[in-house]
């Protein structure tokens, strides 16, 4: 066996002709090939048996060469390679075409598997005679498992990559065109991969974006500082809009060539939406804040005029009652000196009536401030009622004038009254009458001696009760402000009254369904109209 071995591995010298030492020592080529310890070498005969064994087959199957020489190669071969006759099949291909390669499964000593990259050269003679195979087995289990695990981990991010159906991930080429596309991606934006992959990305923003060049800017950015991040408006397939969160980062090789661009979009429209609400609420929450805020500010602003106001009533208040009870105090307590001293004698006739008259017209005046306080609690609790009569307007008007007389000649003054007719209103006649009383006298206390004019005319649709004096007058501004409680025009401080009156007036003739205007102009006298709906008045004959 070792003679025809030896003369075997002579005649495969003599056909390979690796090295010239090789021809001219036997024993350093046996040494060389049995030094190689990471390939397997070893030569087998025209039908598959194994004729050399080298330490690196030894090392990579587990056999040694006694327990290998001479028997089939197809002892490294799994059990189903041997039943679909596949060692075989290699030589033949092998012979046929000169060299035979592949990577498989073969089977060490032990029973365990390894992954061989496995070269089949044929063998001729110097008469080109087929002597044989020279077959070179290298093991690649490690780099087969690290090319496994690198598939598995490809194939688990590919699944990954694609399952992701919450992010659109995405890949583009350096150009910006589209190479890969999730189910993410496909339900975020709408589009299939068909209809995608090769488009430029541009096609995600709206025109606006386009025409001013934000896709290569995001992509200039990303190259620059190797991400780009940003939220903003995306377009999907069916045109609509979506608020997108967005991470673009610059894909390199190990030589930091760029070679394309991850793309990770997320669809955060929800909480945009969210957020615009809430903004929204917010704002409005701010502006009903800032309005109540200044309601507060103007009530604050209205209950210090109130108190201001109220102190300044009490003052007024205060002196305008001491102004009768002062006097009438006076005479009662000079009535009871002389009571006490029994001196009616010395109180002649024309003293008595003078005392009396001061009296009088002390309790009046007190009587109408203590009404008027009155009548502004019952308007306030809504508790002013009316009695509705037949009021004849022109002998009520000749009435009061009579009746004020005295107030008239002290004032200086003269009224005229102008009524051509008889008019009937169905009023309270005890109120109106004192809106009458007020507007006269009011005009008495601001006419400033000059001539007052009362009218009355019946007109269509309403009855026209109009009180003119010639005074002092009132400024525009002040001309609403007078028929508020505790006010008086500008600049008449001087002049007795709680400010009470025109307020009065105005809520007895607003009770009888009427208005009251004021007219006028500072130095030009004022004109305050009463007027009162036409179904208020109970007879007239109209002028014809």
């Amino acid at each position: 066996m070792d003679v025809e071995t030896t003369g075997f591995e002579s005649k495969a010298r003599e056909t390979i002709h690796t090295t010239p030492v090789a021809d001219e020592d036997p024993q350093l080529f046996r040494l060389l090939v049995d030094a190689v310890k990471d390939y397997g070498i070893f030569l087998l005969d025209p039908n598959g048996i194994i004729l050399s064994f080298n330490a690196g087959a030894e090392r990579i199957s587990g056999y040694n060469a006694r327990e290998v020489i001479g028997r089939h190669f197809s002892v490294f071969y799994t059990q189903n390679d041997i039943d679909k006759n596949h060692p075989t099949q290699e030589l033949a291909i092998a012979l046929k075409m000169g060299r035979y390669e592949e990577e498989g499964w073969r089977v060490r000593q032990d029973g365990t598997r390894f992954w061989a990259n496995v070269i089949i050269s044929p063998m001729h003679d110097a008469q080109r005679q087929h002597i044989g195979f020279a077959k070179v087995t290298r093991d690649l289990t490690e780099r087969r498992e690290a090319e496994e695990r690198l598939r598995r981990s490809e194939e688990r991010s590919r699944l990954m990559f694609e399952g992701v159906k919450d992010y659109a991930m995405i890949t583009l080429e350096p150009n910006g065109t589209i190479a890969t596309w999730n189910e993410g991606a496909r339900r975020i934006k709408g589009y299939e991969t068909f209809e995608i992959v090769g488009r430029h990305f541009s096609c995600f923003y709206p025109e606006s974006d386009v025409r001013m060049g934000k896709c290569e800017y995001e992509l200039k950015e990303a190259i620059e500082t190797g991400r780009y991040e940003e939220e903003g408006w995306r377009v999907r397939k069916d045109g609509t809009k979506f608020w997108a969160s967005v991470i673009l980062t610059a894909t390199r090789d190990r030589r930091g060539n760029l070679i394309g661009f991850s793309k990770v979009t997320r669809d955060f429209t929800d909480r945009k939406r969210a957020e615009d609400l809430l903004r929204m609420a917010y704002a409005e929450m701010e502006k009903r804040v800032e309005e109540r805020t200044q309601e507060l500010r103007t009530a604050n602003e209205h209950l210090q005029k109130a108190i201001q106001v109220r102190d300044e009533f009490m003052s007024v208040a205060s002196h305008e009652l001491r102004t009768p009870i002062t006097p009438l105090k006076m005479q009662v307590q000079a009535l009871i000196r002389n009571v006490r001293r029994k001196s009616f004698d010395a109180l002649n006739e024309e003293r008595m009536n003078r005392m009396a008259e001061a009296c009088d017209r002390s309790l009046s005046r007190l009587t109408l401030l203590v009404d008027n306080l009155l009548d502004v609690a019952r308007i306030s609790s809504g508790h002013l009622r009316l009695n509705h009569e037949p009021v004849e307007l022109r002998s009520l008007l000749r009435e009061l004038i009579e009746r004020y007389k005295s107030e008239i000649s002290v004032s200086g003054s003269r009224v005229h009254l102008e009524i051509t007719q008889d008019i009937t209103v169905s009023a309270d006649r005890v109120r109106f009458e004192q809106v009458l009383v007020n507007l006269l006298t009011n005009a008495l206390k601001y006419g400033e001696s000059k001539p007052i004019h009362i009218a009355v005319q019946l007109r269509p649709e309403n009855v026209l009760i109009s009180v003119r004096d010639h005074g002092r007058g009132i400024d525009q501004q002040d001309c609403e402000r007078i028929f508020e409680k505790f006010e008086r025009a500008a600049g008449v401080s001087n002049l007795n009254g709680l400010g009470l009156g025109l307020y009065i007036t105005r809520q007895i003739v607003e009770s009888h369904g009427g208005r009251i205007l004021v007219e006028s102009d500072l130095g030009s006298g004022s004109t305050f109209s009463v007027i009162l709906p036409v179904d208020s008045i109970e007879h007239s004959g109209f002028p014809n």
